[in-house]
């Protein structure tokens, strides 16, 4: 990837969530997601984050536990600053 200035993918509550999720999950699958154009993150707004959530899971997505997350902020940010040792 090139960084911090990859786009992240926004879902709101005009969106159609199945199609939205699908089209997030393949763009980051394809080439096993080098390209940097595909999707880093996923920016989801309240009113249907559940419905994301669910359709990211039923799709085989995997969301990190707590500890987990500690685990690789601990990685990413060192000393109030991206990593560039994982860039």
């Amino acid at each position: 990837g090139v960084g911090a200035g990859n786009t992240p993918a926004v879902i709101d509550e005009t969106a159609n969530v199945q199609m939205s999720v699908s089209s997030v999950l393949l763009s980051k699958t394809f080439d096993n997601g080098v390209i940097c154009a595909s999707e880093q993150s996923v920016v989801v707004h309240d009113k249907v984050y559940d419905a994301v959530r669910q359709e990211f899971q039923l799709r085989g997505a995997y969301f990190l536990n707590e500890e987990e997350k500690v685990k690789v902020r601990a990685k990413v940010i060192v000393d109030g600053k991206l990593n560039p040792n994982i860039v």
